[in-house]
């Protein structure tokens, strides 16, 4: 299914405001972004990428990124070999994703930028969840605690509203089920470009402290975090 999903090989930067607001903060960086398929958060030339898909790498090589195919959450790279690393909407189909902390972690120098995102409460678990092979939504105060015990110090945090309902969830899911060729196209050529021409034009990011307990409808949480030492 993740194969199938790269057919196009158009790469779109899905969060580009989140990199506008750490580019100053990253100019000149290594930075790694694991299991971004086409729609990196980072910008394509210059990163590296760790992708279980051979497509999504190829397309990912030809708009000038460095990627390295791996399938586990052990990552090919020495200590401390990069400035920044990006798991974004990934530790949530991970079994072991407290190893995959560390390892992120591990690949940090001291001082250096993690950037985490994951989908929120599993009392929001939908159809969608179980199309996209989640294997579990965080709640927020389990993601922090996790992500300071792999050593990592969080900055702060933003969140995003709950976006499903269930019976639309389960409509979407079935629509998938039933064409999946035209509802990949319509996500891989109408959905996400125009979410991140949206996300260019108007986005904006706003921090919360990360002893601020999430606002009550939150379905999704970003977090910046620093490795300490």
């Amino acid at each position: 299914m993740y194969e199938d999903r790269w057919s196009s090989r158009r790469v779109v930067q899905l969060r580009p405001h989140l990199w506008r607001h750490l580019e100053l903060r990253l100019r000149d960086a290594r930075v790694l972004e694991i299991g971004s398929g086409l729609r990196p958060t980072a910008p394509t030339r210059g990163s590296f990428f760790v992708e279980s898909s051979p497509r999504a790498l190829r397309a990912l090589a030809a708009a000038g990124g460095r990627g390295v195919q791996t399938g586990g959450w052990k990552l090919p790279f020495r200590d401390g070999a990069f400035d920044a690393v990006f798991a974004l909407e990934l530790l949530e189909h991970v079994e072991e994703d407290e190893r995959l902390l560390s390892e992120i972690v591990r690949v940090l120098r001291p001082g250096g930028t993690a950037l985490v995102s994951v989908p929120l409460h599993m009392s929001l678990w939908s159809a969608i969840d179980d199309a996209c092979a989640h294997v579990r939504r965080y709640e927020p105060e389990e993601l922090l605690e996790k992500i300071r015990g792999a050593g990592l110090s969080p900055e702060g945090y933003t969140t995003r509203p709950a976006q499903v309902r269930p019976a639309l969830a389960r409509f979407g899911t079935g629509f998938m089920s039933a064409f999946p060729r035209l509802s990949n196209w319509w996500l891989q050529h109408v959905v996400f470009p125009i979410a991140s021409a949206w996300a260019r034009r108007f986005g904006r990011v706003r921090w919360a402290a990360p002893d601020r307990p999430a606002p009550e409808g939150a379905g999704g949480m970003t977090v910046l975090a620093t490795k300490r030492g």
